[in-house]
């Protein structure tokens, strides 16, 4: 079960706040209303109102206002996990921002997480304990969202990317050149492509080389150079064991 230790809701801070805590003694949750800083690994990073940092026990956690001069607004909890299930089940995003799809949602349940801390009679250590996890369901539904969101974009330019390229058949591809176009590494490039088309880029682009050569060769409108060089190979001789590894016969014999 999970249980509130303490929280807040549209919690003011003084001008030039700053949160310091070396090792958190519990489970946090940080839902914050206006601009700031946080340092997450050992990085500064800035965020908005409507994001949201989890926290974990031991985590170092230092945030605090954009500069001096900004307000800091945040409501906040520090929970803990009894039986250690809950928190273990859930493939939470921990020390990173989270930007929220319900920025409303947080104040309101925290503002429920509060008054039956209040109350305090039988039924609220388990209303508390769902308030909780429908807290970091929020925080994870819109962690998955953001994915969602950032892969179809990906997917989108990759797409762009691929028509770009086939169109571009006879251009004097690398896997370096095809990686530049996406702003990637030549290993991840490969791997989205893939993981996008079920084909590498290299595979796909000599299908679409070899489909353009045989119907060239069909034509017998070109020398077996020219379309050689047409379809991007290097040679003459490169593109005739291509195309008799693939057909069993010779390009004059088409």
């Amino acid at each position: 079960m999970l249980k509130m230790v303490l929280c807040g809701v549209n919690t003011g801070h003084s001008r030039g706040f700053i949160h310091k805590n070396n090792a958190c003694p519990d489970y946090l949750l940080m839902v914050f209303r206006t601009p700031f800083f946080a340092i997450l690994n050992g990085e500064r990073v800035e965020g908005s109102s409507g994001d949201a940092i989890l926290h974990r026990p031991g985590d170092t956690v230092i945030h605090g206002p954009i500069s001096a001069e900004h307000e800091f607004i945040n409501d906040w909890i520090y929970f803990t996990d009894e039986n250690g299930g809950t928190i273990s089940s859930l493939p939470l995003p921990f020390n990173r921002i989270v930007r929220l799809t319900d920025e409303r949602m947080p104040s309101k349940l925290i503002a429920e997480i509060t008054e039956e801390g209040v109350r305090d009679d039988a039924y609220s250590p388990r209303l508390i304990s769902d308030a909780i996890y429908r807290l970091l369901s929020l925080v994870l539904r819109s962690e998955v969202q953001k994915k969602t969101e950032v892969f179809s974009k990906t997917y989108a330019q990759f797409c762009e990317i691929r028509v770009q390229i086939l169109h571009s058949y006879g251009e004097a591809w690398t896997l370096a050149k095809m990686a530049a176009l996406a702003g990637y590494s030549v290993s991840r490039f490969c791997a989205l492509y893939t993981e996008f088309f079920g084909i590498s880029p290299i595979n796909e682009l000599l299908n679409e080389r070899f489909n353009i050569g045989i119907r060239l060769l069909s034509l017998h409108a070109y020398k077996i150079s020219d379309i050689a060089e047409m379809c991007g190979f290097s040679s003459v001789h490169y593109f005739s064991n291509f195309i008799k590894q693939r057909t069993g016969k010779a390009p004059s014999e088409f």
